[in-house]
């Protein structure tokens, strides 16, 4: 999925999960899909129908951002930032590049790799806090 409505319909993707795990280091999303994650993504993401696991960037912006979030809504913090999204539900893993010159998602449903994206998310959230 090429370009910002690839992206888009990514994240459109794991609006059917019923929990979702999320590594998220992009702090530019506006750049690339303007409002979309603030207008539309994010209010649906956390309206009460999902549970949600997010490994973010530590800072005071994200953890102002995380307290406002509803209890099925957990995060975790992780020092670093990438422009890239990772998304885990199901038997899917989408992987997302916000490289502004060429921004594209990968979904991934291969059972190996899916499993395998599963234990190392489960393992980080257990270090991080």
């Amino acid at each position: 999925m090429h370009g910002a409505e690839g992206l888009k319909e990514a994240y459109r993707l794991s609006l059917q999960a019923k929990s979702l795990d999320i590594v998220c280091l992009t702090e530019n999303y506006e750049e690339v899909i303007g409002d979309f994650f603030d207008k539309e993504y994010a209010p649906k993401l956390y309206d009460g129908t999902r549970e949600t696991r997010e490994i973010l960037p530590d800072s005071p912006d994200n953890r102002a951002y995380a307290q406002k979030k509803g209890e099925m809504n957990a995060a975790r913090f992780i020092n670093g930032q990438a422009e890239s999204d990772m998304l885990i539900f199901e038997n899917t893993v989408i992987l997302i590049s916000y490289n502004q010159e060429s921004p594209y998602a990968c979904v991934i449903e291969d059972e190996k790799l899916v499993k395998g994206m599963k234990i190392q998310f489960e393992a980080l959230w257990k270090q991080l806090k």
